[in-house]
């Protein structure tokens, strides 16, 4: 019995010394009589207490690490081996790379057509604009041949409102432009990692946003005198909705492409939503309304969906103020248009709607000097 009990208590010590990887060597002299004691009384053994292993892991890095440090001899195994380590450099340093090149493709390409898109429409390049000569077939004449001949200026002349901005402020396009372009260019050539400065989700929000604003340009530009196209004001609203995606589900970045591009197009949406009401009458009941009142409709929404949103951004408030200055602006230059200043201050200053505008222009000034 004493013999069993000492070859228990000596499997027991390996066991102890393969969990704790090899520490200490252990010998059966290393148990005496002090540790194994057997009485004829008591018959009592005492068993040196076995350490708990601190992880899964450690008994299988205990058992394999012979194993581990002897070098492979087959030339089989050793050939497997340089063709694993290979592939592992080749996914790291190119593969992963490549992938995430092409998950950004998508995005770069819908900026790209909607950047030419928005240079026919505002130059009034497409193959609908009068031309001198010979229509010459290029690969930019193909890609814009659904492009009218309405330019965003002529858009504006047409369907005019109390609300519309002046020219400056839709200056805001190429930067918004530039911004995308700078934002998903970082992102595709960020250094490798697990962290990611667009998401998938997020590079899929900005293509749908861009192919939207391409199909409203598309829609604006064969606009004519009389005939609105309904599309102007169903399109445009989905731009914002796709934009702020990213920054409904706080992204972990400041992305100031996606504050702009939000923000400006929230701000078209609900003017392409006044110059619905206002002239071309196709929603049910409401149909058309005066000037003055579809450009009161148009305060209450801004109101609503950006000057009172609890938390905004810096660019959010700086796009709030530019443009209902543009606005102030526009609307005091058509007024001086056959009259004297104070004859058109006079007649402002008794349009609700334009008392309406200085009082949000005041509200998006204060908030410039306000925090969130």
């Amino acid at each position: 019995i004493r013999t069993i009990l000492l070859v228990a208590a000596y499997l027991a010590s390996i066991e102890t010394w393969l969990v704790n990887g090899f520490q200490q060597p252990v010998t059966l002299s290393s148990f005496s009589a002090q540790q194994t004691t057997t009485t004829a009384h008591s018959r009592v053994l005492v068993i040196p207490s076995l350490s708990k292993p601190s992880t899964p892991k450690s008994v299988v890095k205990a058992a394999t690490s012979l194993q581990d440090d002897e070098p492979p001899k087959c030339p089989v195994t050793i050939f497997a081996n340089n063709v694993n380590k290979f592939l592992s450099i080749l996914d790291k340093n190119i593969l992963k790379r490549a992938l995430r090149i092409t998950n950004h493709a998508p995005a770069l390409l819908s900026l790209s057509y909607f950047g030419l898109v928005s240079m026919a429409s505002m130059m009034s390049m497409g193959p609908m604009a009068a031309q001198s000569g010979p229509a010459q077939a290029t690969l930019a004449s193909v890609l814009t041949r659904a492009v009218g001949s309405t330019t965003n200026a002529e858009f504006a002349a047409l369907f005019p409102t109390y609300v519309t901005p002046a020219p400056f402020v839709f200056l805001v396009w190429p930067t918004i432009a530039i911004l995308q372009l700078l934002t998903v260019t970082v992102s595709a050539i960020y250094p490798d990692g697990e962290d990611e400065i667009l998401s998938q989700s997020d590079l899929s929000a900005l293509t749908l946003a861009n192919l939207a604003s391409t199909a409203w340009l598309l829609s604006a530009s064969n606009a004519m005198s009389g005939s609105l196209p309904l599309g102007s004001f169903l399109i445009l609203p989905l731009v914002p909705l796709f934009s702020g995606f990213t920054l409904r589900n706080k992204p972990s970045y400041v992305l100031w492409a996606y504050q702009l591009f939000s923000s400006f197009t929230t701000l078209a949406s609900i003017l392409a939503f006044t110059v619905e009401l206002q002239h071309g009458g196709r929603i049910p009941i409401i149909g058309k309304l005066s000037a003055e009142l579809a450009a009161c409709v148009f305060l209450s929404l801004y109101s609503a969906a950006s000057l009172g949103v609890k938390e905004k951004s810096g660019v959010k408030r700086f796009v709030n103020f530019f443009a209902l200055s543009g606005i102030i602006v526009r609307r005091f230059t058509d007024a001086l248009v056959g009259s004297s200043f104070f004859g058109a201050l006079g007649n402002l200053l008794l349009s609700v709607s334009f008392l309406g505008t200085i009082g949000c222009w005041y509200w998006s000034l204060k908030e410039l000097f306000t925090k969130s």
